[in-house]
Order: structure tokens, then sequence, then C-alpha cells
């Protein structure tokens, strides 16, 4: 049994924390203090047509004791505060973010104990300690998976593959995600709503071109047939945490998920209008703030 602190507890932080505990780990939850005060010392996961579960894991609002692993799942704009909860010593640090800017301050605090990773999951929290899964499975992926890590997942019934590089694993699943983070934001509901536009499918599908070529300038082995197969074939009521973001009036990860590839577009010369244009529409037509110091 390794002893793991889970940093965030929305959607992705409560199903990761309740498996790993349901599989025998010793699990801390580090909530926000006011969380903290209505939460009820155990997360039940809700599973859509199959049975739920409640276990009991423990919450703290600072991490004071060691932990063999660090699972970080807080929304980009959220770690430095989060961050500053940390206050022991962690041996591996797994973040689970969107995007690729949170890796320089994560590497800046914990140096080589980052580990890259992705996860693939639905998951929604709908009150503190109370969580939504519709997916049937848990999947997450890391750049060379650490034994600690990988056998904590199996004992979860979480999949655990290593991915490769660094780059691999961040862009594989932002080549995905960029496009259909934006399109479904713009469309203000699921895949469905976006296929039933023909110009904002045409810019979803010119995005995920886009984000394989920057990824690929940037070290990634990138597949385009499979992301465009991905987006062509995924269920129509697919919906993404932006847009819910965005629905509740919030910029949530905005520019955490389109940054990069807008970001790489601009160091390796190859042009992003179907990104840009999706963002655009996301901060104007939702009428989200447009945040300071954006290229536009």
């Amino acid at each position: 049994m390794s002893r793991h602190a889970v940093l965030g507890a929305g959607g992705v932080g409560l199903a990761l924390a309740a498996a790993l505990a349901r599989g025998g780990e010793d699990v801390t939850l580090l909530l926000r203090p006011a969380s903290l005060a209505r939460y009820g010392g155990s997360v039940t996961v809700r599973q859509g047509l199959r049975e739920g579960f409640t276990v009991a894991v423990p919450a703290a609002a600072r991490l004071t004791g060691p932990a063999d692993v660090l699972w970080v799942c807080v929304k980009h704009p959220d770690l430095p505060g989060a961050l500053s909860t940390v206050a022991a010593d962690v041996g591996v640090v797994v973040p689970l973010l969107n995007g690729t800017g949170h890796l320089p301050p994560l590497r800046e605090r914990f140096g080589d104990r980052v580990v890259a990773g992705s996860i693939r999951i639905e998951a929604t929290r709908t009150a503190v300690g109370e969580v939504r899964q519709e997916s049937l499975f848990t999947e997450i992926e890391l750049a060379g998976p650490p034994e600690v890590v990988a056998e904590a997942l199996t004992a979860a019934g979480i999949g655990c593959t290593d991915g490769g590089s660094e780059a691999d694993v961040l862009w594989r699943k932002l080549a995905l995600l960029a496009p259909l983070a934006l399109a479904t934001t713009c469309a203000g509901g699921p895949l469905d709503a976006v296929r039933e536009d023909e110009d904002l499918t045409r810019l979803m599908l010119a995005c995920a071109d886009e984000a394989c070529a920057t990824g690929r300038a940037e070290g990634a082995r990138l597949d385009r047939g499979r992301v465009l197969r991905a987006l062509t074939r995924a269920p129509g009521r697919t919906r993404t945490s932006l847009q819910r973001d965005v629905e509740r009036g919030e910029a949530g990860e905005l520019d955490a998920i389109a940054g990069p590839v807008r970001e790489a577009g601009a160091r390796h010369a190859i042009p992003t209008p179907a990104t840009d244009e999706l963002v655009h529409r996301a901060r104007h037509d939702a009428g989200t703030p447009l945040p300071a110091g954006n290229r536009e």
C-alpha cells in the first residue's frame, strides 16, 4: 500500500481518489477550506447504468505528511494557489491537467519527480464528495510510469499505459481535446450540436489538423488520421469541461487548451486560423471576457 495525495476535488480528482481508496491505497483528498467544511468523509461515485459505490476518503486543507504520489487534478488557473497547500515531501508528482503550460511551474517546484500524464475519463462533480462518471473506463497514460504508480492504478482497476515521450503523452490528448472542447463550447452543447453546424464541423476538423501539425513540430508522434477518426466517431452526447465552464460564465481553461496550439504555431511558422477562429467565437459569442495578454 502506498500513500497518495489528490490535489483537486473536481470530477477527475474525486473519481481518481475514490478508485484508489477502493483499491486499498492510503488516500488523502486536499480540499479548499470551504469544501472541507462541507465534506462528509467519503466519496460517492455514480456510474450511469452501472452500480455506483461510496468509499471513505480522508481529507485535509494542507498536505503536511509525506506522500508517495501527489496527483495534481486542479485546473490550470488554480495551480499556483493549490500548490501552496503542499507543505510536505512527496515522491512522484503526476499532473493530469489539460495542455502543456503546467509542467514548467511543477518542474520548478518538484524537479524530475514530475511525470507527465493524461487521463481519459468523463466525470463531473455533482456536489462536494459526489461525482458522476459517464465513461465505462478510466485510462491514464504516462511518460514512463513509475512502479509505485502503475501498481496502484492496476489495483484500482484503472488502465495505465506507457505513452512514450512527454510530448507524445501531452499532445496526443491535446490534438483531440482542443478541437473537441473549442467546437462544443462554440456550439453551446454536445458534439451532436457541432455536427449539425457544417461550418463549425469544418472548423473543428481544421483545428485538429493544426493541432497535429503543431504537435509534430513540438516533437510528438501524432497520427492525424486517428485523431480525425476519433472526432467523427465519438458519441454525439460527448461534452467537455470547457463547455460547461463557459456555460457557467467562467473562462475556464480556454487558454490552457488552445494556447499550446497557437503558441507552437507561432514558434514554428504554422498558421492556425481555424483554432484562432474557434477561440474568438468561444470568447465573444459566449460572452467570456478576453484575458489580458492574449494574441488577439
